[in-house]
């Protein structure tokens, strides 16, 4: 082998991401995206949505509040029906009009973008399509907040450069950190900590934590919450449902709603907590 390959550290284009570092709009306040897993039947949305007004009611008036769930049908392995339910994605949203809430969507076709824009207040990128650039370039000319879930094998500067292609539109790109691959057998993904402090010395664009998909168990969610809060998140996706233990999909990691409401006080209360010490610093 030559000598040239033997020592070398790194492979492939020089990391560049130049909008994400100087990206400089206004930001939202603390995020909050939460709700079940997947829309399972309208008596469940609207159980959540009732839930999730009464969460976001009791929230500080800055608070970016969204409700969360699935309406397609995909997964690891094919379902036997694969695509986005419309009827349901629009039940969904008249049930949220009536309640006040603002609804994310996950995108996972270029082709359904046209049916799912006009119905959601923001869009989702999830880890399956992080690094599918077709898809990345047309949701950023979107002039809606997306939030771009990392893929589970994407390193840092990979995940900064899938949000590139969002910053280069007129889109409001966010970055939501849900957990990596690892040899570790105690989660189901492992939410690193450090990632979420390393994004946010780079850029400005909003970072959130993902703690429920970043452990895949309802016991973590609340510490690790806390854990990324500290970190400097400036947000959270908490699943969260009326019945955890019955949820469709993903029951081991939903938490009740309940218990979602408190994860999501103590993180605002962390994040006024740290914003007032710097403040007492800065003047010290």
């Amino acid at each position: 082998m030559s000598a040239d390959f033997r020592f070398r550290r790194t492979w492939g284009p020089t990391p560049r991401y130049p909008r994400v570092r100087a990206w400089d709009r206004p930001r939202p306040g603390f995020t909050v995206i939460a709700g079940p897993c997947s829309i399972e039947s309208p008596d469940q949305v609207r159980e959540c949505a009732q839930a999730m007004a009464g969460i976001r009611d009791k929230l500080p008036s800055g608070t970016d509040f969204y409700m969360r769930g699935g309406v397609f049908r995909a997964g690891t392995y094919p379902p036997e029906q694969f695509g986005l339910n419309y009827g349901l994605l629009r039940f969904w949203k008249d049930i949220a009009i009536e309640n006040g809430l603002k609804i994310i969507v996950e995108v996972l076709d270029v082709r359904e973008l046209s049916l799912i824009e006009p119905l959601a207040d923001a869009l989702q990128v999830g880890a399956r399509q992080a690094q599918g650039y077709a898809l990345l370039t047309e949701v950023s000319r979107i002039n809606k907040p997306v939030f771009l879930k990392n893929g589970p094998g994407m390193k840092l500067d990979e995940i900064l450069g899938a949000l590139e292609y969002l910053a280069q539109g007129i889109c409001q790109p966010r970055l939501i950190i849900r957990g990596s691959s690892s040899f570790h057998d105690h989660v189901r993904w492992d939410l690193s900590i450090s990632m979420v402090a390393a994004a946010k010395a780079i850029t400005k664009i909003p970072v959130l934590a993902d703690p429920s998909h970043g452990t895949g168990r309802r016991d973590l969610v609340w510490p690790v919450a806390n854990a990324v809060v500290s970190a400097g998140a400036d947000g959270l996706l908490v699943e969260m449902h009326p019945t955890p233990e019955q949820s469709l999909s993903d029951a081991d990691q939903a938490v009740s709603q309940e218990i979602g409401r408190l994860i999501i006080e103590d993180a605002i209360y962390l994040t006024d907590w740290f914003k007032a010490r710097r403040q007492e610093q800065a003047s010290a």
